[in-house]
């Protein structure tokens, strides 16, 4: 294991970091960490128990691994021990990851290879995010979430419990996806929308609670969307009206 120049940080000795990995300085790293070769973990960041980062991932600045879920959390105030001694539910980001600055990830997730985040991205527990996805900039995932291969969603997206996303798709800026359909006025159980393979949903669009979007749907910028749609769909507008069907030269 490579050091930072002054290795000002906290490891603790029950760690597996392989000896190829880079820690630079003021890093805290719990028990049962483990750390791949050539991973390389920036200043200031935090990962906690049972995180496993596999070979070639980079860590940004000040970024949270493993950060304890609401539970785990009223545990560690009422022990009143180092966090480090802790071991949550295990999170796994799997191998040539870029996790920028500020990005904070709990446990019980699960990312694939070759994703990346923005800065400042919310990834709440119990979510897997398919290999090759691009999660941007102050993104929120708020739990209980699937999200497929190559998805890319775009600066400010939100997307809330219980909701499924495919592969290929395209959630663009300030996009939002919901799930309570009565907002708390009413008993309700939440369900987010499913979101097929190649969807694509324009800048500040919303989902309504419990919609599917089909294959290879667009929805314009700003829809609010209310009815699920069939395959190949555009639909735009405030309720969201079909315009037409998926041109044959588009993807």
């Amino acid at each position: 294991m490579e050091k930072g120049p002054k290795s000002f940080s906290i490891i603790h000795p029950e760690t597996n970091i392989n000896n190829k990995a880079f820690i630079d300085d003021f890093v805290v790293i719990g028990k049962g960490v483990s750390i791949g070769s050539d991973v390389y973990i920036s200043k200031g960041v935090k990962i906690y128990g049972k995180a496993i980062i596999k070979t070639g991932t980079y860590i940004g600045e000040n970024c949270i691994i493993g950060h304890f879920q609401r539970n785990q959390l009223k545990e560690v105030i009422a022990s009143k021990k180092p966090v480090t001694d802790f071991e949550g539910t295990e999170v796994i980001i799997d191998e040539n990851c870029i996790i920028r600055a500020g990005t904070i990830i709990y446990s019980d997730v699960r990312i694939g290879a070759k994703c990346q985040t923005g800065h400042n991205v919310l990834i709440r527990e119990k979510t897997k995010i398919g290999d090759s996805s691009l999660i941007g900039t102050n993104c929120i995932i708020d739990g209980n979430v699937s999200i497929g291969i190559n998805a890319n969603i775009q600066t400010g997206a939100y997307i809330p419990l219980f909701c499924s996303i495919s592969n290929n798709v395209f959630m663009g800026p300030y996009s939002k996806l919901t799930n309570d359909k009565y907002m708390l006025r009413k008993e309700f159980e939440l369900i987010g929308p499913t979101i097929e393979d190649n969807v694509s949903l324009g800048a500040n669009s919303i989902i309504f609670p419990g919609i599917r979007l089909k294959k290879g749907t667009i929805v314009g910028a700003g829809a609010v969307v209310n009815k699920n749609t069939e395959e190949g769909d555009i639909i735009v507008g405030n309720p969201a009206k079909r315009l037409k069907k998926i041109p044959d030269d588009w993807k």
